[in-house]
């Protein structure tokens, strides 16, 4: 059974921040996110009938790797550059790590 884990963030971005996070602020998150050892893959959503909700979807090679991440990431959001990024924030909705039981296509 693979260790692969999930990674699910859903959140609310404040009202007119929609445009200069998802052509700005997601992009340098995501190239940072991308650099973390056991990184495989991140997808990128926004709802289809909520206004400004948006999820992140990333694989990690284990839980380890997916909680090492997001440890380093909420120190790096410190910095000044990510500001515009967490600024765009209204609400965090979920932040949960998910491992596969069953999967059918």
């Amino acid at each position: 059974m693979s260790s692969e884990v999930i990674e699910l963030v859903v959140y609310r971005i404040k009202p007119g921040a929609k445009a200069s996070y998802v052509d700005d602020a997601i992009e340098q998150f995501r190239r940072m996110v991308m650099e973390f050892e056991g990184f495989r893959r991140y997808d990128f959503h926004e709802g289809c009938r909520a206004e400004n909700l948006f999820m992140d979807f990333v694989v990690w090679d284990t839980l380890e790797h997916a909680e090492a991440a997001a440890k380093a990431v909420k120190e790096i959001q410190k910095a000044p550059e990510f500001a515009s990024y967490l600024g765009a924030f209204e609400k965090l909705e979920i932040f949960a790590h998910f491992k596969r039981l069953h999967s059918w296509s």
